[in-house]
Protein backbone atom coordinates (compact mmCIF):
# COMPACT_ATOMS: atom_id res chain seq x y z
CA UNK A 1 0.00 0.00 0.00
CA UNK A 2 1.24 3.25 -0.45
CA UNK A 3 0.10 6.85 0.96
CA UNK A 4 -0.31 9.67 -0.81
CA UNK A 5 -0.47 12.77 0.22
CA UNK A 6 -3.32 15.46 -1.15
CA UNK A 7 -4.16 19.42 -0.74
CA UNK A 8 -7.08 20.77 -1.49
CA UNK A 9 -7.96 24.65 -1.83
CA UNK A 10 -11.48 25.93 -3.66
CA UNK A 11 -14.45 28.21 -2.92
CA UNK A 12 -16.63 26.76 -0.12
CA UNK A 13 -19.46 25.24 -0.18
CA UNK A 14 -21.59 22.53 1.78
CA UNK A 15 -20.77 18.53 0.55
CA UNK A 16 -17.02 19.04 -0.43
CA UNK A 17 -15.83 16.88 2.27
CA UNK A 18 -18.78 14.28 1.30
CA UNK A 19 -17.24 14.52 -2.12
CA UNK A 20 -13.99 14.14 -1.72
CA UNK A 21 -14.27 10.94 0.49
CA UNK A 22 -17.02 9.39 -1.54
CA UNK A 23 -14.24 9.42 -4.71
CA UNK A 24 -11.29 7.91 -2.17
CA UNK A 25 -13.59 5.08 -1.30
CA UNK A 26 -15.10 4.63 -5.05
CA UNK A 27 -11.60 4.67 -6.17
CA UNK A 28 -10.29 1.66 -3.31
CA UNK A 29 -8.21 4.40 -1.17
CA UNK A 30 -8.89 4.55 2.68
CA UNK A 31 -8.93 7.94 4.37
CA UNK A 32 -6.22 7.79 7.25
CA UNK A 33 -5.80 11.54 8.30
CA UNK A 34 -6.96 15.08 7.57
CA UNK A 35 -6.66 18.38 8.45
CA UNK A 36 -9.81 20.46 6.43
CA UNK A 37 -10.55 24.10 6.77
CA UNK A 38 -12.69 27.15 6.05
CA UNK A 39 -10.38 30.06 5.93
CA UNK A 40 -11.89 33.76 4.35
CA UNK A 41 -14.41 31.57 2.43
CA UNK A 42 -12.07 29.10 0.70
CA UNK A 43 -11.63 25.54 1.60
CA UNK A 44 -8.48 23.96 2.21
CA UNK A 45 -7.11 21.06 3.52
CA UNK A 46 -4.47 18.26 3.39
CA UNK A 47 -5.07 14.20 3.35
CA UNK A 48 -3.11 11.56 3.84
CA UNK A 49 -4.59 8.24 1.64
CA UNK A 50 -3.94 4.47 1.60
CA UNK A 51 -4.43 3.42 -1.57
CA UNK A 52 -2.73 0.23 -3.59
CA UNK A 53 -0.35 1.02 -6.38
CA UNK A 54 -2.75 -0.13 -9.46
CA UNK A 55 -4.98 2.32 -7.87
CA UNK A 56 -2.93 5.33 -7.63
CA UNK A 57 -3.65 6.77 -11.54
CA UNK A 58 -7.29 5.66 -10.81
CA UNK A 59 -7.98 7.60 -7.99
CA UNK A 60 -5.91 10.60 -9.02
CA UNK A 61 -7.89 10.57 -12.37
CA UNK A 62 -10.72 10.87 -10.55
CA UNK A 63 -9.62 13.53 -7.88
CA UNK A 64 -8.04 15.88 -11.46
CA UNK A 65 -11.76 15.82 -12.40
CA UNK A 66 -13.69 17.93 -9.63
CA UNK A 67 -13.29 21.31 -11.21
CA UNK A 68 -14.06 23.36 -8.18
CA UNK A 69 -10.84 22.31 -6.12
CA UNK A 70 -6.98 22.89 -7.59
CA UNK A 71 -5.96 19.73 -6.20
CA UNK A 72 -1.79 18.48 -5.64
CA UNK A 73 -0.80 14.74 -5.25
CA UNK A 74 2.58 13.48 -3.89
CA UNK A 75 3.35 9.95 -2.64
CA UNK A 76 4.10 10.16 0.76
CA UNK A 77 8.41 9.34 1.05
CA UNK A 78 8.13 5.91 3.12
CA UNK A 79 11.75 6.03 4.19
CA UNK A 80 11.59 4.45 7.87
CA UNK A 81 12.21 7.46 10.45
CA UNK A 82 13.46 6.40 13.96
CA UNK A 83 10.97 6.79 16.28
CA UNK A 84 11.05 11.08 17.41
CA UNK A 85 9.88 12.83 20.53
CA UNK A 86 7.21 15.68 19.61
CA UNK A 87 6.61 18.33 22.34
CA UNK A 88 3.48 20.66 22.27
CA UNK A 89 4.13 24.28 22.46
CA UNK A 90 1.74 27.10 22.30
CA UNK A 91 2.64 30.33 22.21
CA UNK A 92 -0.36 33.09 23.42
CA UNK A 93 -0.12 37.07 23.16
CA UNK A 94 -1.39 40.42 22.28
CA UNK A 95 -1.80 39.86 18.22
CA UNK A 96 0.74 41.79 16.26
CA UNK A 97 2.31 41.41 12.69
CA UNK A 98 5.02 39.20 12.89
CA UNK A 99 4.55 36.80 15.72
CA UNK A 100 4.30 33.87 13.57
CA UNK A 101 7.50 34.89 11.84
CA UNK A 102 9.59 35.75 14.80
CA UNK A 103 8.69 32.57 16.76
CA UNK A 104 9.25 30.58 13.61
CA UNK A 105 12.77 32.29 12.70
CA UNK A 106 13.71 30.86 16.11
CA UNK A 107 12.73 27.70 16.28
CA UNK A 108 14.93 27.07 12.89
CA UNK A 109 17.81 28.92 14.50
CA UNK A 110 17.85 26.14 16.87
CA UNK A 111 17.16 23.38 14.56
CA UNK A 112 13.76 22.06 15.65
CA UNK A 113 11.17 21.01 13.15
CA UNK A 114 7.75 21.88 13.16
CA UNK A 115 5.40 18.83 12.54
CA UNK A 116 2.44 20.74 12.75
CA UNK A 117 1.34 24.38 13.75
CA UNK A 118 -2.33 25.35 14.47
CA UNK A 119 -3.21 29.34 14.63
CA UNK A 120 -5.75 31.28 15.94
CA UNK A 121 -6.69 35.43 16.76
CA UNK A 122 -9.92 35.96 18.97
CA UNK A 123 -11.02 39.06 20.79
CA UNK A 124 -9.93 39.38 24.10
CA UNK A 125 -12.48 38.70 27.05
CA UNK A 126 -13.35 41.43 29.12
CA UNK A 127 -10.89 43.59 26.88
CA UNK A 128 -11.73 43.83 23.49
CA UNK A 129 -8.91 43.66 21.98
CA UNK A 130 -7.46 40.47 19.75
CA UNK A 131 -4.97 37.48 21.12
CA UNK A 132 -3.25 35.75 19.23
CA UNK A 133 -2.35 31.97 19.67
CA UNK A 134 -0.79 29.12 17.96
CA UNK A 135 -0.29 25.76 18.76
CA UNK A 136 2.70 23.54 17.33
CA UNK A 137 3.97 20.00 17.47
CA UNK A 138 7.53 20.24 17.41
CA UNK A 139 10.74 17.45 16.89
CA UNK A 140 13.81 18.85 19.16
CA UNK A 141 17.30 17.89 18.75
CA UNK A 142 18.67 15.28 20.90
CA UNK A 143 21.14 18.01 22.22
CA UNK A 144 18.61 20.43 22.93
CA UNK A 145 16.71 20.86 26.48
CA UNK A 146 13.47 22.05 26.53
CA UNK A 147 14.13 24.99 28.99
CA UNK A 148 16.31 26.41 26.49
CA UNK A 149 13.71 26.86 23.91
CA UNK A 150 11.07 28.50 26.24
CA UNK A 151 13.63 30.66 27.08
CA UNK A 152 14.88 31.33 23.63
CA UNK A 153 10.97 31.99 22.67
CA UNK A 154 10.40 33.90 25.82
CA UNK A 155 13.16 37.04 25.03
CA UNK A 156 11.34 37.43 21.40
CA UNK A 157 8.25 39.87 23.38
CA UNK A 158 7.69 40.37 27.12
CA UNK A 159 3.73 40.01 26.18
CA UNK A 160 4.36 36.51 24.72
CA UNK A 161 3.29 33.39 26.99
CA UNK A 162 5.30 30.44 26.23
CA UNK A 163 4.05 27.05 27.14
CA UNK A 164 5.71 23.58 26.20
CA UNK A 165 4.98 20.38 27.49
CA UNK A 166 7.47 17.08 27.08
CA UNK A 167 4.77 14.59 25.80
Amino acid sequence: MKHLIITVIGKDRPGLVEMLSDIVYQNNGNWLSSSLNKLAGQFAGILQIEVASQYIPILSNALSQIDELQIHIVEEDTADAPAIALHNLTITGNDRPGIVKDVTTKLNQLGININRIKTDTQSAPNWGYPIFTARFQLELPDDIELEVVQDSLEKLADDLTVDIDDN
